[in-house]
């Protein structure tokens, strides 16, 4: 466990998220109350041509800036509308402390607020951006609207910087630049950072907030800084990064699971899903697991909340250790208009070895059934059949306890005979009480990551 946060003791920005639909208006928004554009900024890079002339859909994260009524600074983060780059959103959520939604209906906005256990009471505006309806008081009732919402979010800044990047590009003869917004300590002038992906390290050369030349970024700023030599921009993707060594490589991560209740399709453990954690998506599998006695974890057919998950990933992911790394799971190949394709959340609890090994112990449960063919002479064993076949090897069996339906209960010594039937041995004499064709039942354990096999009695 880690101590709490330390909260700055400096009034700090705030990171505002801007989201809506294709066409919504968002970009037109952050356009009227931005005071300065910054990184892709007002789609500056998303021009396409219709039948209506030119219009400019947000191909990427813009960011840009204002200040609020009470001089708070406020990053606003105008991300895409276009299903096909929720990619982007998930990534950038990583750092949101408010949001703007624009929605066309304010009855639908209340609904979905409720549902999802947040403020239903929460400011919503009126607003036409179209020319001939959009006044000026309408963007003043949303400053105010923002301000009432404004909070003081704890911050850590003590411990090692950690910075979430979104864009990179290549300054000839200068280096690379790099911007992206602080999440935890403080990123000063000069400091080395890697990039593990990249199996590269670099010192910053220049550090920048908001065009001004700075001496160091807090968490919850953005920062943008130069690195020489400059590197291959295209094989740059967002990633979080940090001091050497403060980023661990992993394929194997422990994690809570809070189920989003609008997906309404089930989830099958073992089964692939994309999950947005650390300003990337990586696919994994998913194993949902339930926590029982002994550290041990017993592995559910599906999604059966309340339980925890164990994300197998396909490929490495870089994470921060002694850092709350929260993630979204995401059907992404789920076709727009076909329901909700966010599944679950969570946070990453326990980052596992890369290799594979010292996994938790995981179980599924097994029951084989069968029938008893005969008790014999001794009143002590039964001969039984229906539960295996002719070519089991019964050395993996022996010792293992069979349940009956009436009561006793035994252990199987071995085979009898070459076509399936086996002995069962009883520390109490059974004639009288089991019967010719009575059920019996062998309970199993089978553990995955040993691959071995524990008989149980059901409690």
């Amino acid at each position: 466990m880690t101590s709490p946060p330390s909260t700055s003791s400096s009034v700090g920005p705030l990171n505002l998220g801007i989201l809506g639909h294709v066409d919504s208006g968002k970009t037109t928004l952050t356009r009227r109350i931005a005071e300065l554009g910054s990184t892709s900024a007002f789609d500056a890079h998303a021009t396409s041509t219709t039948t209506d002339g030119i219009r400019r859909n947000t191909l990427d994260l813009g960011f840009s800036t204002m200040t609020s009524l009470s001089g708070r600074r406020l990053a606003l983060i105008d991300c895409p509308g276009h299903s096909g780059l929720i990619r982007a959103v998930l990534a950038a959520s990583t750092v949101f402390d408010m949001a703007i939604v624009i929605s066309e209906s304010a009855k639908k906005v209340r609904k979905g607020l409720k549902s999802m256990g947040v403020d239903e009471n929460s400011p919503i505006v009126e607003m036409s951006l179209a020319d001939g309806y959009f006044k000026e008081e309408m963007l003043q009732n949303l400053k105010l609207a923002i301000e009432s919402r404004i909070f003081e979010p704890k911050r850590d800044e003590e411990g090692e910087f950690l910075i979430a990047i979104d864009h990179c590009f290549a300054i000839k003869g200068q280096g690379t630049v790099l911007t992206g917004t602080v999440i935890r300590g403080v990123l000063r002038l000069n400091t080395e950072i890697e990039f593990p992906a990249l199996n590269e390290k670099r010192r910053v050369k220049t550090l920048e907030t908001w065009k001004q030349r700075v001496g160091q970024v807090a968490a919850g700023a953005r920062a943008a800084f130069l690195v020489a030599p400059s590197f291959d921009e295209h094989r740059f993707s967002r990633c979080i990064c940090g001091p050497l060594g403060t980023l661990k490589s992993t394929k194997f991560v422990l994690a809570t699971v809070e189920p989003i209740q609008f997906f309404r399709k089930s989830i099958n453990s073992k089964s692939k899903i994309h999950v947005a954690v650390a300003f990337e998506t990586v696919m994994a599998e998913c194993q949902f697991l339930k926590e029982k006695e002994n550290g041990e974890f017993e592995m559910l057919p599906s999604l059966l909340a309340p339980c925890q998950v164990l994300f197998s990933f396909e490929k490495s992911i870089f994470l921060p250790e002694n850092y709350s790394n929260p993630f979204m799971a995401a059907r992404l190949e789920q076709q727009p208009g076909s329901g909700c394709r966010f599944a679950f959340s969570g946070i990453f609890s326990q980052i596992l070895p890369e290799n594979g090994k010292n996994l938790p112990p995981r179980f599924t449960r097994k029951c084989r059934k069968g029938h008893v063919e005969r008790v014999e002479k001794d009143g002590f064993s039964a001969i039984c059949t229906g539960m295996f076949k002719a070519e089991t090897n019964f050395d993996v069996f022996r010792g293992f306890q069979i349940c009956t339906s009436s009561g006793p209960r035994g252990k199987i010594e071995g085979a009898f005979g070459k076509s399936g039937k086996f002995r069962v041995t009883f520390a109490e004499k059974i004639d009288g009480i089991l019967t010719e064709k009575e059920e019996i039942s062998l309970f199993l354990k089978k553990y995955h990551n040993e691959n071995r096999l524990v008989s149980y009695v059901p409690d």
